[in-house]
């Protein structure tokens, strides 16, 4: 009698044991079937996750190496505009690589010619379109738009006055970018700017 009484004892531990295992083993699976914290690889509680680093990140629109070409590319630009040597310039240019021209570097014209660039100006102003004579329409030139051998230009001042745009006194600032200059390669970095004088420039066709 006491021996099956043992048995039964024994018997009762076994199926609770057996039950508690089954349970954590249910609970340990679903776990992972429901997406819980177990089932993300990689997790560490208490760890921030803060994304790939900006090396390892590819620009939106773009290959990580066309990025680069880019970045090449605007260094190149910047490093050309910075290697020129300015010393023996008269003029400074700025960040932005403007160089202001001053009047000394612009041509006093004679009377009669001032006469004929009121009355062209005159003309244009009332909508008579003389031919070969136009304003051009900003006073912040580059190089290549300042077409010397085609056209004349002239620069019309606050006070009236007029004056002439002429290649040879704007190579008298010795800037270096200018036509056969040192740094003439670089003249697309470069603006000759106009507005410290002139209130409009006129081309007229030579």
């Amino acid at each position: 009698m006491r021996v099956s009484k043992y048995c039964s004892v024994l018997l009762v531990a076994f199926l609770t044991i057996g039950f508690v295992a089954c349970s954590n083993t249910v609970s340990s699976t679903d776990a992972s079937d429901n997406g819980g914290l177990d089932a993300v690889p990689g997790y560490h509680p208490g760890k921030s996750y803060n994304g790939p680093t900006s090396s390892e990140k590819t620009p939106s629109g773009g290959s990580s190496s066309s990025a680069t070409a880019s970045s090449a590319s605007e260094v190149s630009s910047s490093s050309s505009m910075i290697e020129v040597d300015f010393s023996e310039s008269k003029i400074q240019v700025d960040e932005r690589g403007f160089a202001v021209i001053t009047e000394e570097y612009l041509v006093d014209v004679t009377a009669s010619v001032a006469s004929e660039l009121e009355d062209l100006k005159a003309q244009l102003e009332d909508n008579a379109e003389p031919e070969g004579f136009d304003e051009v329409g900003q006073l912040a030139l580059g190089v290549d738009d300042l077409q010397l051998d085609k056209y004349l230009y002239y620069c019309y001042t606050e006070s009236e006055d007029w004056f002439q745009i002429t290649k040879d006194k704007l190579l008298e600032t010795k800037l270096p970018f200018l036509w056969g200059g040192a740094a003439y390669e670089a003249r697309g970095n470069f603006t000759l700017d106009f507005a410290e004088v002139c209130i409009s420039i006129y081309s007229k066709l030579e």
